[in-house]
């Protein structure tokens, strides 16, 4: 079984791959080239899915992914076998294969591959996943290719094409199609299933946070809020909220939500500037104190909470530009899509 990816990385030989396990002692933050789980559980439903469509929406985001430069093998080589299975007529579904073949805006798709050329794809592909993962993961001077990948259940069939492959002909297409089905099991099982039983905080639990979250900007932006305001210095809502030492405490708890759920933070983040930008500059903001109304909260002053935010986490203003950037690459694709099933 593989140990997991994402939230936190073991120091043991996985971290080459970008996975980790949860029965170590010493532990720290692995960069993951997604924004949420959420995001993640979306490639993991859509990559597997019949609808070419749907396919074809993971792999675009798969390919996002890739460009940060922290994509993980495993989910590198998934992606590639079902891309190669997409254009091979055997497992296509839609023969038209719009929706893939607009994946990276490659219009040399639409020709048909020769047998001999799928064939070779494939065999690369298997060849890529157990150089990919046994290469990274045995000791070399210790074991052969063959037991390592035995002990962590790659099938014997892919070895026996990365070793034809290498070394002898190209095996026949027939042969490689039935391995890359193979090879998918096996990354399921090695990789997506257990990852997405792991995940942390789903549910009612992550709606939890957010909650959390959202109080303490809340907290956050009203005590800046009577920091700032002249005629609330002296007020009594002053000897409640907005001192220098309820500033500190605030911030210290945000900074430890966000090194324990910084894509939550982010997105919350992200919502509350949407709806400032959304309500004519301004946002609602509900305050718990008995003697203060529910205030309205200028977009300006987001940007000093964020400001002051970012000044104790640096890479704040990076996660928020790219979650705008998904969101943006999100909304395109949606666009797309909807305009292909009009057409």
């Amino acid at each position: 079984m593989a140990a997991l990816l994402g939230f936190v990385e073991e120091s043991t030989d996985y971290v080459q791959l970008g996975i980790s396990t949860s029965s170590s002692s010493s532990y720290s933050y692995k960069l993951v080239p997604w924004l949420s789980w959420d995001e993640w559980l979306f490639v993991d439903e859509s990559l597997f899915s019949n609808s070419p469509n749907s396919v074809a929406s993971a792999l675009r985001r798969i390919s996002a992914w890739r460009s940060r430069g922290c994509l993980p093998v495993v989910v590198e080589l998934t992606s590639s076998i079902i891309e190669i299975q997409q254009k091979d007529p055997h497992f296509r579904k839609d023969q038209s294969n719009n929706a893939l073949d607009n994946c990276r805006g490659d219009q040399s798709s639409d020709a048909s591959l020769s047998d001999e050329m799928l064939a070779m794809l494939y065999c690369m592909a298997i060849m890529r996943l157990v150089n990919g993962v046994v290469e990274k993961t045995r000791k070399k001077t210790e074991v052969s290719i063959a037991v390592a990948a035995d002990a962590i259940g790659i099938p014997r069939t892919l070895i026996d094409i990365r070793h034809e492959g290498s070394h002898r002909e190209l095996p026949a297409l027939e042969v490689v199609r039935s391995a890359s089905v193979k090879a998918l099991d096996w990354l399921k099982y090695y990789y997506w299933e257990p990852q997405k039983k792991a995940i942390p905080f789903h549910g009612n639990e992550t709606a939890g946070i957010k909650t959390e979250i959202m109080s303490k900007f809340h907290e956050f932006a009203f005590c800046l809020r009577v920091k700032n305001t002249p005629h609330l210095r002296s007020s009594k809502i002053k000897e409640k909220r907005g001192s220098k030492k309820d500033l500190t405490k605030i911030l210290k708890s945000l900074v430890g939500l966000y090194s324990a759920f910084s894509s939550e933070v982010v997105s919350v983040l992200l919502e509350f500037l949407l709806k400032a930008i959304n309500s004519s500059d301004s946002s609602e903001l509900p305050v718990n104190t008995q003697n203060s109304p529910s205030l309205q909260i200028s977009l300006n002053e987001w940007k000093l909470v964020i400001t002051k935010f970012s000044n104790k986490e640096p890479e704040l203003l990076l996660a928020l530009l790219n979650a705008v950037l998904d969101m943006i690459e999100n909304q395109e694709a949606v666009i797309y899509e909807t305009g292909n099933h009009m057409t």
